[in-house]
């Protein structure tokens, strides 16, 4: 019983561990909200929709979210039965730089906000390559050999 007890109480402070971490990500009217302070404006980040702007305050560009996907690349399962991969491309506007991930568009801003890519409102290139270092582009370089 002694260790049942302190197995709950080391996954309850686990939890309660990583979601003290965790940013809460919202897209509102027009702008990206992390907990609640606007960060980034937007354009096109919908459920729908497979492209979506990130802008600074002034409205110009920084980056470009857009979903691609590749039809029949992936052994087909009951949930996938094309067998599509689909994954995120964001490019990094001015930089000439991307990367790739599997994440909701939430997911995506948090990964962005952590890596702490803007500096004085615009792309920090040293912080965005090491972004790019981390991430790469795992999906095109597999399909583009």
């Amino acid at each position: 019983m002694r260790l049942i007890n302190v197995f709950f109480s080391l996954i309850v402070l686990t939890t309660f561990s990583y979601s003290g971490y965790a940013q809460k990500v919202k897209f509102k009217k027009g702008d990206v909200l992390v907990d609640n302070v606007a960060w980034l404006k937007y354009d096109g980040c919908g459920t729908f929709d497979s492209t979506c702007s990130l802008m600074d305050f002034n409205g110009e560009e920084l980056m470009f979210m857009n979903v691609v996907v590749v039809e029949g690349v992936n052994p087909p399962t009951k949930l996938n039965r094309q067998g599509d991969l689909t994954y995120k491309q964001i490019t990094f506007l001015g930089l000439d730089r991307k990367i790739e991930l599997q994440v909701s568009d939430k997911k995506v801003i948090e990964i962005l906000y952590k890596a702490k890519i803007l500096a004085g409102g615009k792309l920090d290139p040293d912080r965005v390559d090491i972004l790019v270092e981390k991430y790469g582009t795992p999906f095109s370089d597999r399909f583009n050999r």
